[in-house]
């Protein structure tokens, strides 16, 4: 008999190609932190969490979920001797369009640098993560079969382009995927990418106040079809909600329009 090749013997040892095969891209491509390119023990863990992507000395920077209580209106965080029915101060002087906003984490510390190397630096493979926390957040403090629509907040033409993706998009790709594998059926909602689009060429929101917000996005965005949202609960998709006012401005349209409600599920608050 042949003397085993040293291949041979790895695929042995490892008992089937496809051990084989993890092993070769560890070796190939070791795993490093996204945030400080440290080399990392690679890990298998079923479902994606923050330190399959990031080293325990980045985690250290925090990454903190949103837990009660919080704003029943806004989703933002409060602190801990506030009620559970909780309504903060901005939402009790100028309520949003929105019916509720809910979102992931709060948009500070390692989840603040991760969101800014997905969006600006193309770290495409925090969408599996990200997109598992979404969803989590969406069977937690939603109701499926009471929406209708889920519309990823749109980029105008030349950001899309310029970026090669729409971030709120990615975050929901799989969502239909997902949903069937959990429940065996799909979806009673849809990801709609058609009916809104963003016609203004906005500014960067980044160092405006709530006012400016607001008067730079005034008009943004434009409904295709309109009969496409009459009578809908719409779910709004975005990244990161601030202030409010990109979702808020996109919410006035729509109930404008004709939608029955809007809500909004983020990946992070401030």
């Amino acid at each position: 008999m042949k003397q085993m090749s040293k291949l041979g013997r790895t695929v042995a040892a490892y008992g089937d190609w496809s051990r084989t095969l993890l092993w070769l891209k560890q070796i190939l491509y070791p795993a490093k932190c996204l945030k400080c390119n440290a080399y990392m023990t690679p890990k298998q863990t079923r479902e994606p969490l923050p330190e399959d992507s990031f080293c325990p000395v980045c985690l250290a920077d925090g990454w903190d979920g949103i837990d009660p209580p919080y704003c029943i209106l806004c989703g933002i965080q409060l602190p801990g001797a506030a009620a559970p029915n909780h309504v903060c101060g901005p939402c009790l002087k100028t309520p949003l369009n929105m019916g509720k906003v809910r979102a992931a984490v709060e948009y500070k510390g390692l989840a603040k640098d991760a969101i800014s190397l997905f969006k600006y630096h193309s770290k495409l493979s925090l969408c599996r993560l990200f997109e598992s926390m979404m969803f989590q957040t969406f069977a937690t403090h939603f109701d499926p079969l009471q929406i209708d629509l889920l519309i990823p907040v749109p980029l105008h033409p030349k950001k899309l382009k310029h970026r090669g993706f729409n971030q709120a998009y990615l975050l929901v790709r799989s969502f239909e995927k997902i949903s069937v594998q959990q429940n065996g059926c799909p979806p009673s909602w849809q990801i709609d990418l058609s009916s809104l689009e963003r016609r203004k060429e906005t500014r960067s929101q980044t160092g405006l106040d709530i006012d400016l917000r607001k008067k730079n996005l005034k008009g943004a965005f434009h409904l295709r079809d309109e009969s496409r949202i009459k009578g809908k609960a719409i779910l709004l998709i975005d990244d990161v909600l601030t202030t409010g006012a990109t979702c808020n401005e996109a919410a006035r349209l729509l109930l404008a329009k004709g939608a029955q409600r809007v809500d909004a599920l983020v990946l992070a608050r401030a």
